[in-house]
């Protein structure tokens, strides 16, 4: 069965057979200081595997469920059943559980009751207790879905039991990224420097590194202050990692004559490396951006590096978005789960879900769940059509196949077609008019199964877009009128500078209202508000505005953004939004 639990068991069975195979001494060198770091493997048979085990889930050599799995080991048992009595058993505070992966185990436990018969899995009023030995034989025979709820609680649990005694005090500093980002309790180096470290209080591990790097335990405190660099994620945070510059503290020592020379040397390695990293990914991001322009010259931000943006998908795959973070999409209108939908808000935003394994669900990313139902808006920016992709959707793992459909007001849907074939990639030219503008994007799972149910977004973006502003009625007009307020001037002053940097284009003006009143009288006060804003905004522009082309539509009540329903509502409905759509 492939599941998250498979990495733990991975994990185990690494522990166990790495102390059984190598004897005497192997000499391991340090990637980044080629030091050699010797790992001496004198243990006795005693130690192995048992020691490996029982270090590993805190125990000694009376535990009866250690024992029971060297057992099964040495005959050559089951290996899932054999993990499984390694696991042991544990008690779950309910209250850490998600109510979703409650009920999938509440339901879990009807299909197969052999579940609670055997003492395997049971849920009490404020406590869910799990004996993994006793769920082995259901284990194996369950599917995926079935799996989803015992994984969404096992991992955490057989986590915390591997680092009960191995915690990284190092976690997330300098010194974790220069060893390679290894946890210290793994074994995957197979290093005593590691067993060292899994074991030591603060005090030893400082030792132990200083030795380590050759520097003074000091110089250990500094590079524990030094942030491990995360992930590249988009161009403007390589090009801000590429001038490396770690706190005042560390910059200050690599002045300092007493400070040794392995501690600077260790610093000006990892800067260098970590500006090789950087400027490796704005060389792939300006490709994305060169790409683009050659499909749209002339298009907003055009020759301006400060402008736009170039983001990686789960797939290093890059996209140059011109509008940057005002591309993605910003509230969720609606999410229909489906089966094991969640975490809807995971799908807003610029991308943040670093490229790991997120079964059993994270708030970073929406699940939209087999048959599930995603309806997001786009408040600040507009989809609408350019030379190329129009729509990217930041999918990890497989792209699912999805149908897309568009919508200008969240009520009249305008089908895209199907997201599939291995791109997440979307042109809408054959479906909209030239210059069209859509604000609401749905999309429907269609029901293809993966280790997650349904895709699995992490965010949604408009390629090109179109920069959209929108102005509260009541800030520029008494009720009912037309003629604009002394402070509505400061307002839209505000706004020059958004719409300016985009260069040239179209400005399109839009007047709305709630519906009270009649829809003829409603649409008449909308265009005369929309003539209104187009005045002054051209006055406030100067000579700029003749690099516009500008456009001005009364819709009246026919687009509402919310139910006339409530005075609130009525309010949001009464606006006037303008669409700047770049030459």
């Amino acid at each position: 069965m492939k599941t998250t639990t498979h990495i733990a068991i991975l994990f185990i069975l690494i522990s166990v057979f790495a102390c059984n195979q190598d004897k005497g001494t192997t000499e391991v060198k340090d990637e980044e200081t080629e030091e050699p770091v010797k790992n001496d493997k004198n243990t006795t048979k005693d130690e192995e595997p048992a020691s490996v085990l029982m270090d590993l889930f805190d125990t000694d050599k009376d535990n009866t469920e250690v024992n029971e799995a060297l057992e099964a080991l040495t005959n050559g048992s089951d290996l899932n059943t054999m993990v499984y009595q390694m696991m042991g058993s544990h008690t779950i505070d309910k209250s850490t559980v998600d109510e979703q992966d409650l009920d999938a185990l509440k339901k879990i436990m009807k299909k197969y009751p052999e579940i609670e018969e055997s003492g395997g899995l049971a849920i009490n009023e404020n406590t869910i207790d799990l004996h993994f030995a006793k769920l082995a034989e259901t284990l194996s025979k369950m599917d995926k879905e079935d799996l989803q709820a015992i994984n969404a609680v096992m991992p955490k649990k057989i986590r915390s039991a591997a680092s009960k005694q191995s915690k990284n005090p190092f976690e997330g500093t300098f010194i974790d990224e220069s060893l390679n980002g290894y946890s210290f309790y793994s074994t995957a180096k197979n290093s005593q420097l590691y067993k060292q470290l899994a074991h030591a209080t603060p005090e030893e591990a400082q030792e132990v590194l200083a030795e380590h790097y050759g520097i003074s335990p000091e110089e250990v405190e500094l590079l524990k202050s030094i942030e491990k660099q995360p992930e590249i994620r988009n161009e403007k945070q390589a090009r801000k990692l590429s001038k490396a510059k770690y706190n005042e503290a560390v910059e200050t020592a690599l002045n300092n004559p007493n400070v040794s020379d392995n501690f600077k040397n260790l610093i000006k390695k990892q800067k260098a490396k970590q500006k090789r990293k950087a400027e490796s990914f704005i060389k792939y991001s300006s490709r994305a951006r060169e790409a683009f322009y050659k499909l749209n010259p002339g298009w907003h931000g055009e020759g301006d590096k400060e402008i736009g943006n170039t983001y990686i998908d789960s797939r290093n795959k890059q996209i140059y978005l011109p509008l940057g973070k005002l591309s993605f999409a910003d509230e969720v209108i609606d999410h229909n789960p489906g089966d094991g939908g969640m975490y809807p808000k995971g799908s807003l935003g610029e991308p943040n879900m670093p490229n790991i394994d997120f079964t059993g669900g994270d708030p970073r990313i929406c699940n939209i769940g087999l048959e599930g139902e995603l309806t997001l808006q786009f408040t600040n920016n507009a989809i609408t059509n350019i030379i190329g992709p129009d729509l990217y959707v930041f999918e990890m793992g497989a792209i699912e196949p999805t149908i897309l459909e568009l919508s200008k007001d969240g009520s009249e849907w305008l089908e895209v077609g199907k997201i599939d074939g291995g791109t997440a990639m979307v042109d809408i030219a054959e479906h909209v008019d030239e210059g069209e503008t859509f604000t609401y994007i749905r999309l429907t799972d269609l029901n293809t199964r993966s280790d997650v149910p349904g895709a699995d977004v992490d965010a949604v973006a408009a390629i090109g877009g179109a920069l959209r502003l929108n102005l509260d009625s009541s800030v520029l007009f008494e009720f009912g009128k037309h003629k604009l307020k002394p402070e509505a001037e400061a307002l839209l002053t505000e706004l020059i500078p958004q719409i300016e940097e985009m260069g040239k284009g179209t400005i399109m003006v839009e007047g709305h209202t709630d519906n009270v009143g009649s829809s003829q009288a409603n649409k008449t006060l909308s265009e005369k508000r929309a003539q209104s804003v187009t005045t002054l905004l051209k006055t406030l522009m100067k000579d700029k505005a003749n690099n516009f082309k500008w456009k001005l539509k009364g819709y009246g009540d026919s687009q509402p953004v919310a139910p006339n329903d409530s005075d609130e509502n009525r309010q949001k409905n009464r606006r006037v939004e303008l669409l700047v759509l770049p030459q």
